[in-house]
């Protein structure tokens, strides 16, 4: 039987990672590791924090057998079927459990928004949900991992459309001499309509731009290439007024609020 007082392990303590850590040491003797190889003995939920490429699955396996944990929660934004691919691989069970919220407030961000879970049983989806409520995150569950691996990238994708039209209609402002926010203010009280008082500037971060290479691992779609043209346009735009692609207001929105 796994040593009930074993502890929380995270690996990867980037912008998510360490977020994570400091909210679980909360509840948990919890520990972290890095790049670095470090041992630690009856390790009994680990925690996979580190980005999504080619070699994950490996990755994860790799750490699974090193610490040979109960169960494995990744954290990473993922490619839909990973988190089942490392239970097959591993023999150990998995829970998805993507992390949401801006990352300069990410502490205290992983205690507002719910921590969805889906796993490959429901015995670990179960332990995973007490884990995360002794450290006062609210968990919501899900039918499965692919369900919830999709819906992370559907989420991040979707604020990228937005943010594309939103980079749009500034242009078609732009092209008629009018105010930006004006124009967005006649259909914004329209409870139908999402909010769209997006800052029609560059997307840039780690989110919404890589994840659509991820999305696009599923099926390929317009929206996307729709998106990553705007977007492109966007930074040429900026480039061409001597603007840097992390100013996220266009030139006529920066004179506005002059």
């Amino acid at each position: 039987m796994p040593n009930p007082e074993a502890p929380t392990l995270v690996v990867g303590l980037g912008e998510v990672g360490g977020p994570l850590l400091e909210n679980l040491r909360k509840a948990h003797h919890a520990v972290g590791r890095d790049i670095e190889d470090r041992q630690f003995d009856g390790v009994q939920v680990l925690h996979l924090c580190f980005p999504y490429s080619s070699d994950f699955v490996s990755a994860a396996s790799r750490y699974v057998s090193l610490y040979e944990p109960r169960v494995v929660v990744v954290n990473s934004t993922v490619v839909p079927g990973t988190t089942r691919e490392i239970r097959e691989k591993t023999g150990v069970a998995a829970v998805y459990s993507p992390v949401r919220g801006k990352h300069a407030r990410m502490v205290d961000e992983l205690r507002t928004y719910r921590k969805f879970v889906a796993g490959t049983s429901t015995e670990a989806v179960a332990l995973v949900e007490d884990h995360f409520a002794a450290a006062g995150i609210t968990t919501q569950r899900m039918s499965s991992p692919e369900a919830l691996e999709l819906a992370k990238l559907l989420e991040t994708t979707y604020f990228g459309v937005l943010v594309a039209w939103a980079q749009e209609m500034d242009r078609f402002a732009g092209a008629a001499d009018a105010d930006y926010w004006e124009v967005i203010d006649f259909f914004e009280e329209i409870g139908f309509f999402p909010p769209v008082g997006f800052q029609p500037g560059f997307i840039g971060g780690h989110c919404v731009m890589p994840n659509l290479e991820l999305l696009e691992q599923v099926r390929r779609s317009p929206f996307i290439d729709a998106v990553r043209e705007s977007n492109d346009r966007r930074a040429r735009e900026w480039q061409q007024r001597g603007l840097s692609t992390t100013d996220r207001l266009s030139p006529r929105l920066r004179q506005r609020q002059a």
